[in-house]
């Protein structure tokens, strides 16, 4: 049975925008779904605590592990794996960034997931896809974009997808249900 992690972003949980539709939709294609919720909030999060909750499902993370990460998820899971040197399947990045995007509250809770350089982790992670949009409300264009060519992943850019959110219409995601069931 493969195993996908679905990985919320900052301020979130898993009972958010399209991640229990998705969770429900792998599960009843034979997956086992692990979507765990992370501290949230100002001295909460942090990559250090997020690392501490994954670290509880460390023996399931291996080469046939895929992770689906939203917004800060997708850095988040790409330092996790570099630092544990950790391979895996493939990694969908819903509007991942990895920068201050200046917006206060959430680069102070960010702060700590950033990379200065992410390098080698294409050797890791054979299937990178970033979902971007050229709308997002929170990250711009150009930040996820720099995401994306730093990670070597295969961009699918969507019209009008703003940050892949409820509020833009994302409560759903059959694109990226059929995408996964492909790896």
């Amino acid at each position: 049975m493969k195993t996908v992690f679905i990985v919320h972003g900052s301020f979130g949980d898993s009972s958010e925008h399209y991640i229990p539709w998705l969770k429900q939709n792998l599960i009843e294609a034979g997956y086992e779904v692990i979507a765990p919720d992370f501290p949230i909030g100002l001295d909460k999060q942090t990559y250090s605590s997020w690392a501490k909750v994954l670290d509880r499902y460390a023996d399931k993370i291996d080469k046939d592990t895929i992770f689906v990460g939203r917004s800060i998820g997708p850095i988040f899971i790409v330092k996790y794996l570099l630092e544990h040197n950790k391979k895996i399947k493939a990694l969908f990045s819903i509007s991942g960034f990895n920068c201050f995007i200046n917006v206060p509250d959430y680069d102070a809770v960010n702060k700590t997931f950033f990379l200065n350089k992410i390098a080698g982790f294409e050797k890791l992670c054979p299937h990178r896809v970033c979902y971007i949009s050229e709308n997002d409300p929170y990250v711009p264009y150009y930040l996820l974009d720099m995401f994306t060519l730093n990670i070597k992943a295969k961009t699918i850019l969507k019209a009008n997808a703003g940050h892949f959110n409820s509020e833009s219409g994302y409560s759903v995601f059959p694109e990226l249900l059929q995408q996964i069931k492909k790896i």
